[in-house]
């Protein structure tokens, strides 16, 4: 029987006959590092969501053939390791975009409609909203999160600007799309919707120099990583008025202490981290995580394979 180790406490409601009757799907004990070395010992496959999968990880597993994530981002694990030792790693792709693009419009109709002054209906009354329709919308990153934003944000009437490494208007063709830099973008964009992997030049892209590039209105979304974000800037900056606010489904710590002063800002919502995982889109990337299991286990190419070389 194929042993899978779950080590990510967000998983803890998988259950052992998910894969079926051929695979013994295993919770620890406990989540602490020293138990999960333990049982990783026999494991064949690691489920993992955002817990990182290093090197000492997967080398103490020597019949390790798979690591998968119900996601697309795969920052957390050691992708150059997993190649170095034979194994697969695989992702879900395609599957959560359309439910992040409409968390991504929450966060925006919430701060632009002053939906935080809930509870002063007279000072809700006499301060204007946003109109989300004729306003400019920038989104960084043009994947399956960003082409559903600029889709949304399209029927809502928004003009939208694109900062992508791929700028292909074929990629949203219902949509017109102005494709620039992110130092053209930030002056004119009334929100600025981050959907971009995180990577080197991404890493604190949302900086005290880059915010003073922006509009006094705009309103930031951070769908991305809370790495895209220096948390003490953006903190400074709404402490300032140098922003109108924020919404953020990542954060950097994540999640963010109860006691952070960004979670007593109003015009800052911060949600955690669950943008995406709807009843939907969490059957369809469990499944698509579990063929991919299995494929990898039987020999096969997973359909989300991120380092095919280990298949040559």
């Amino acid at each position: 029987m194929h042993k899978i180790l779950v080590i990510d406490p967000r998983q803890k409601n998988v259950k052992p006959g998910w894969l079926g009757p051929e695979y013994n799907v295993v919770q620890p004990a406990s989540y602490e590092l020293e138990n999960i070395m333990e049982e990783i010992k026999d494991a064949e496959g690691i489920l993992t969501a955002f817990r990182p999968v290093p090197p000492e990880l997967m080398e103490a597993a020597p019949g390790l053939k798979v690591v998968a994530r119900p996601g697309a981002g795969i920052d957390n694990i050691d992708i150059e390791a997993a190649t170095r030792l034979g194994v697969r790693v695989c992702n879900v792709t395609g599957v959560r975009g359309r439910a992040l693009a409409e968390h991504a419009l929450f966060l925006m109709l919430y701060l632009a409609r002053h939906a935080w002054m809930k509870d002063d209906p007279e000072g809700w009354e006499a301060t204007p909203p946003v109109q989300l329709t004729g306003r400019t919308m920038g989104v960084v990153g043009l994947g399956d999160i960003g082409r559903n934003v600029v889709k949304i944000g399209h029927g809502f009437g928004l003009e939208i600007l694109v900062n992508t490494r791929t700028p292909d208007p074929a990629y949203v063709p219902e949509a017109a799309i102005e494709f620039v830099s992110f130092e053209e973008l930030c002056p004119r964009a009334d929100f600025i919707v981050l959907a971009m992997p995180l990577t080197p030049e991404t890493r604190g892209l949302i900086r005290a120099e880059t915010i003073g590039w922006m509009k006094k209105e705009v309103i930031i979304i951070n769908l991305a990583r809370g790495q895209a974000v220096v948390t003490g800037d953006l903190l400074e900056a709404v402490r300032a008025g140098r922003i109108a606010g924020a919404g953020l489904d990542v954060t950097d710590p994540e999640p963010l202490p109860a006691d952070h002063p960004l979670r007593s800002i109003p015009q800052v919502l911060i949600t955690p981290h669950n943008g995406s995982r709807t009843a939907e889109t969490t059957a369809k990337a469990m499944g698509r995580a579990a063929d991919n299991i299995r494929k990898a286990l039987a020999g096969e190419r997973p359909i989300n394979l991120v380092n095919p070389e280990v298949m040559d």
